[in-house]
């Protein structure tokens, strides 16, 4: 026998030795999940319920009994998979007999991460044009990484089944037109007598905004055709390897409405009459703001896309003596990007609230180049807060500039009729006219401003109904985020020309 194969054999039989080890724990919540052999599961539960680790099982476990299949894990982002997969992979998969391989630090090891295996490990059957973006096991089975900041680049692939992680945060179009035709396309002869093949997954908390009400699908489909489709809800009460004071500690330590839905997995209600009526997440709201490089490594390292450093950035503000709140900006072609929000709670010491949220934003952009900032917000800014004699304005500004910034104010001299502000910005919303921007938010820094924007109500003369500031809902899903989204599309885009009767502007500083 040639040395070559006796040592391919060799690893063979340690690779079959390491996969007996898998003593898996799982809850008996978890264990109801993994024993459904229904094809279409959804999972939705609660912090620390334990779902990244349950999807995890599922691949170790689909892994080993579809050997060659290919399956796709897909996220909004592929940053978010990265934060997944290599962070809690390694635990989940090596209670189960799955190591990772390195030529040389480990080479009896069975799955390897973005590149190709090695040459005596058996290919999918569907075998990828690319590894850069799989997890392949030594079963052959495999694992293609899905993000849709591009969402038509996941078009015309063939899949035996897919995962899909945090699916509140996906759009259904998504899902039923990209995801779900991959699927029933592949290797069906191959795999007909096994319950896995073309199975769908998906793994969720509960949903923040309209766009994700799709997730609770399942379960009405589950009334009709049980064996196919099965839904199931949990929350951290149904883990019981959590520390005792876990669940109270969260709920001391978050605000109520938070706890009640991240927590105690709590669905939120429907707002029946929003103050934008034209917002629409999957139009107005973009996944597609990070770009990718792998390292020497072959890790993958994200940075922003939709961020500028050379450009100034433009920012908006609302001030209460409880949350000082500001999203931030930059212009593009015929496009005004709303690339964060900042908002903070508690002073610094020997600092105002408007103070410490200056120090925020310049914490935040610290490495920005172009140290130029336009700042908009409304006339109450105008005025003195609580134990300070200097206005809002002035003490953000005077915080900025001796952090090294330049700052050009531009602050309504009065509020503008309540119709009239909500009549341009739904029509800018609405995109009908070419004369003025189209306005993206980034849905992964930018989840508060969406929540205020889509639980914003409105009252029967126009005005925003803010009878949520103040109140114990959790602050940065009140109105106040979207005052500042109001403020700067107001200010830029009322007319062409600045109005001097409504707007006065202070020179650089």
């Amino acid at each position: 026998m040639l040395p070559e194969t006796k040592e391919r054999l060799r690893k063979t039989r340690l690779r079959q030795l390491a996969h007996k080890a898998n003593i898996v724990f799982t809850s008996a919540k978890q264990k109801i999940f993994l024993n459904s052999k229904a094809k279409r599961k959804t999972l939705l539960a609660g912090r620390a319920f334990g779902k990244t680790y349950i999807l995890l099982v599922c691949i170790g476990y689909i892994a080993k009994m579809l050997p060659r299949a290919k399956f796709f894990l897909a996220g909004r982002t592929f940053k978010q998979i990265l934060d997944i997969v290599l962070t809690d992979s390694a635990d989940a998969w090596n209670s189960m007999g799955w190591y990772e391989y390195h030529e040389k630090v480990n080479p009896f090891g069975n799955y390897v991460l973005f590149k190709e295996p090695p040459p005596d490990w058996p290919r999918p059957f569907k075998a990828p044009k690319s590894y850069e973006r799989c997890i392949t096991f030594d079963s052959g089975f495999c694992v293609q990484l899905l993000s849709f900041e591009k969402p038509d680049s996941n078009r015309g692939h063939n899949f035996d089944g897919g995962f899909v992680d945090e699916s509140a945060l996906f759009k259904s179009d998504w899902v039923q037109k990209i995801l779900m035709a991959t699927l029933y396309r592949a290797n069906t002869w191959r795999f007909k007598d096994s319950p896995l093949h073309n199975s769908f997954y998906d793994f969720t908390s509960n949903p923040w905004t309209q766009e994700g009400q799709w997730v609770f699908n399942t379960e009405e489909l589950q009334k009709k055709d049980p064996e196919k489709y099965f839904f199931l809800e949990g929350t951290a009460y149904d883990n019981p390897t959590l520390h005792p004071q876990y669940v109270k500690n969260l709920e001391e330590t978050l605000a109520p409405l938070v706890f009640r839905v991240e927590v105690l997995n709590e669905r939120l209600a429907k707002l029946p009459n929003c103050y934008y009526p034209s917002f629409e997440e999957h139009k107005h709201c973009t996944a597609d703001t990070f770009s990718y490089n792998q390292n020497e490594d072959g890790l993958w390292l994200p940075t922003f896309s939709d961020y500028e450093v050379n450009k100034p950035l433009e920012i908006s503000m609302d001030f209460n003596n409880y949350i000082c709140s500001s999203i931030i900006c930059q212009e593009g072609n015929k496009i005004l990007k709303v690339i964060n929000n900042i908002y903070v709670k508690q002073a610094k010491e020997k600092k105002t609230l408007s103070q410490t949220l200056a120090i925020a934003i310049h914490d935040h952009y610290a490495d920005h180049v172009k140290k130029d900032i336009i700042l908009y917000g409304d006339a109450s800014g105008d005025s003195n807060s609580a134990g300070s004699n200097d206005t809002f304005f002035t003490q953000v500004v005077d915080e900025l500039r001796g952090l090294g910034w330049k700052v050009k104010l531009r602050v309504l001299k009065f509020n503008p009729q309540h119709k009239d502000r909500f009549s341009l910005i739904d029509r800018i919303l609405a995109e009908s006219t070419t004369n003025l921007p189209r306005v993206r938010l980034n849905q992964n820094t930018c989840k508060a401003l969406i929540i205020s924007i889509q639980n914003s109500p409105i009252r029967s003369d126009m005005k925003k109904n803010k009878s949520a500031e103040g109140t114990s809902m959790q602050q940065e899903y009140a109105t106040h985020l979207s005052d500042c989204f109001d403020y700067i599309l107001y200010y830029k885009y009322s007319s062409m020309k600045p109005q001097t009767s409504l707007i006065r502007e202070i020179r650089w500083l």
